[in-house]
């Protein structure tokens, strides 16, 4: 079956229905170690692979419900964007989907033209733009990327305390810890631009679920080496045709999500990077 994409012209991606003798878990993937001294190797390296920290002192994550918006795209294929989305929340343990009539603060926007639409972007919220890193910057104006994003996020005090410069003031603190930050910082807005033109053939299952990973954690984007299986976030650095892209997230992504949303908010990076493997290999061995 094929599934049409309405811009400025028609546009299709496959959604492909899994063979009857293959469940959506049997898709290969690149496997974790059964070593436990590799495994914990090996989620180094895939945390420091896909997380953007840049100019923060802690991980990311949402605080509030999500709410989506989708727009360049059929009113028929919504649902199984989110669909995906609300799978993810759920597997990540992430607040809830608002009820209808909320803000959106998951913006998903599909266009024929990504780099067009973006300089849009650039000439109406300049100043969203402008806040960005400027490594984020030079990101999002690289051409020919087939899906784009971009986070807001705001600094809070971990009790709900005023902010000032980044930091909660030792006489405006609500309670003294040697353990906690005082501060955490919440992952309050997401805009996805996907580029049709540069993801036709892709499965849009598989887009999907490129765009769920990207919406609950604050992931690089500039990152070209989660290629392969090992990430849902190598689609398009893969060699295989298109048509094959995976269709779910993978193990490491889900157990990236997983132990995002377990480790405590309010804690400086360095314990919040290793409590994120620790929990990333729980989740692994047990799944």
């Amino acid at each position: 079956m094929r599934y049409a994409f309405r811009g400025t012209a028609l546009l299709f991606l496959l959604l492909g229905n899994t063979p009857p003798d293959q469940k959506p878990t049997d898709i290969i993937v690149t496997a974790p170690a059964r070593a436990p001294k590799e495994l914990k190797k090996q989620t180094l390296n895939f945390v420091r692979t896909i997380s953007d920290t840049a100019e923060q002192n802690q991980f990311s994550r949402r605080d509030d419900p999500f709410c989506v918006k989708i727009v360049g795209i059929d009113l028929a294929y919504h649902d199984l964007i989110r669909k995906k989305i609300r799978e993810t929340a759920t597997l990540a343990r992430a607040p809830k989907e608002a009820p209808k009539g909320c803000r959106p603060n998951i913006h998903v926007v599909f266009s024929n033209d990504g780099d067009a639409m973006i300089a849009a972007f650039k000439r109406r919220y300049s100043a969203i733009i402008s806040a960005q890193p400027l490594g984020k910057i030079d990101e999002l104006m690289q051409s020919k990327k087939p899906i784009r994003w971009w986070y807001a996020s705001k600094i809070e005090g971990a009790n709900g305390e005023p902010v000032t410069d980044g930091i909660v003031p030792t006489y405006q603190r609500y309670t003294a810890s040697l353990i906690s930050s005082g501060i955490e910082i919440e992952l309050t807005s997401t805009v996805i631009i996907v580029d049709i033109n540069q993801s036709n053939g892709y499965p849009l299952e598989s887009v999907a679920s490129y765009i769920s990973m990207v919406a609950f954690a604050q992931i690089n984007g500039a990152t070209r080496e989660a290629t392969g299986n090992s990430s849902i976030l190598g689609m398009f650095n893969n060699d295989k045709p298109r048509i094959e892209a995976l269709r779910n997230l993978t193990i490491w992504d889900r157990a990236y999500l997983h132990a995002l949303y377990k480790v405590a908010p309010d804690r400086p990076i360095w314990q919040q990077q290793k409590r994120l493997r620790g929990a990333m290999v729980e989740y692994i061995q047990k799944n």
